[in-house]
C-alpha cells in the first residue's frame, strides 16, 4: 500500500476563547502578527441584543440602496458591501483609489447613524475587543486624511450560493495605503469580522498551510488559486463560525476562502483589517 503523502505548508494553530476570557488573552494578537499562532475565535464578542438588532436592520427595505456590489460579474463570488474595504475588488483591480476611499470614509459616520442608530455604532466595543487582545493598548482606525479616519469596518453580506474564492490579503501595495501612518508595520495584515447573522449551512472560514508568498502555489490557467489542490495537499483548518462570534487571524500570510452559502438567507458580517504600530504601542484597525 502506498503512503499518504505528508501534507504541504505550515500547521495551522486556532485557539477558541468566549468573550469573559478576553483579559488572560492579551498575548493573541502578537503571537498571530509573528507566525506562532493562525488565529483566534472569540465566542459571544458581540451582545446579543446588538447582534440580533444589526441582523435584522441589514435585511430593512430602506436600506436596499446602501449596498454596493463590488464584485458584480464575478460568478458565484458576488458580495455585497455597505462601505468600501481597502482590497482588490473584481470591479476595481487595484482596489479603490484614494479620492474614492477618502469619500468612502467620510460617510462612514452617515452610514453608521442609519444601521445603528448612533454615528459611532458598535465601534468603542471593537476598540476593547481588538485592544484586549493586544494586551489592553490603544486600538482605533489610523487618520487617512485631516480629521478623517480610515472606516473602522464595513458591513458584508454573502447571498446564498455565493463564496469567496481563495486568496491572501497582503494589500499594502495598493495605491490607498500611501495613506496608511508610516509608523504601523507592514510585515502582514490581520483580518477581523465579527458574525452578525449565520448561514443556514455553508459560510466557512478555510485556512490554509500555504502563505501567499510561498514559491510555486496550485494555479488555475485563469490565475485563480486552485481550491482542489490546496484540499488535497495542504494543512487546513474549517473554522465554523456562530452568530457573535469574532475571528482575528494571519490573513495577509495564510491563503483562505468563504465556503459557499447554503440555505435561505445571507452570511452577514461586520469586520476588516489590523495591524500594530513598529513599536508594540498600539493597534489600527480598518476596512
Amino acid at each position: 500500500m502506498e503512503a499518504t503523502p505528508a501534507l504541504e505548508g505550515r500547521p495551522l494553530i486556532f485557539e477558541t476563547i468566549e468573550a469573559r476570557d478576553l483579559a488572560t488573552h492579551g498575548g493573541a494578537i502578537e503571537a498571530i502578527y509573528t507566525a506562532h499562532q493562525t488565529g483566534i475565535v472569540v465566542r459571544g464578542a458581540l451582545p446579543e441584543a446588538l447582534r440580533q438588532a444589526t441582523a435584522e436592520r441589514l435585511c430593512a427595505p430602506d436600506l436596499a440602496d446602501q449596498w454596493a456590489a463590488p464584485n458584480a460579474g464575478m460568478t458565484g463570488g458576488e458580495i455585497r458591501t455597505i462601505g468600501d474595504a481597502a482590497t482588490p475588488t473584481f470591479t476595481a483591480l487595484r482596489g479603490p483609489s484614494i479620492e474614492r476611499y477618502g469619500q468612502n470614509a467620510a460617510r462612514h459616520a452617515e452610514r453608521t447613524a442609519a444601521v445603528f442608530g448612533d454615528p459611532a455604532g458598535p465601534t468603542p466595543h471593537i476598540q476593547r475587543l481588538l485592544g484586549g487582545l493586544f494586551g489592553g493598548r490603544p486600538a482605533a482606525p489610523p487618520t487617512f486624511e485631516g480629521a478623517t479616519s480610515w472606516a473602522p469596518y464595513n458591513l458584508r453580506a454573502l447571498d446564498p450560493g455565493q463564496q469567496i474564492f481563495s486568496h491572501h490579503d497582503n494589500h499594502f501595495g495598493l495605491e490607498v495605503y500611501r495613506r496608511m501612518d508610516a509608523g504601523l508595520d507592514r510585515t502582514t495584515i490581520l483580518s477581523w469580522f465579527i458574525t452578525l447573522q449565520a448561514p443556514e449551512s455553508g459560510g466557512e472560514l478555510v485556512v490554509y498551510g500555504l502563505w501567499g508568498s510561498d514559491p510555486n502555489p496550485p494555479m488555475l490557467p485563469s490565475r485563480f488559486l486552485d481550491t482542489q489542490a490546496l484540499e488535497q495537499r495542504f494543512h487546513k483548518q474549517t473554522i465554523g463560525l456562530r452568530a457573535g462570534d469574532l475571528v482575528v487571524f494571519d490573513a495577509g500570510r495564510h491563503v483562505h476562502r468563504v465556503t459557499p452559502v447554503g440555505g435561505g438567507h445571507p452570511r452577514l458580517t461586520l469586520g476588516g483589517f489590523l495591524t500594530v504600530d513598529i513599536e508594540r504601542t498600539r493597534l489600527a484597525f480598518w476596512s
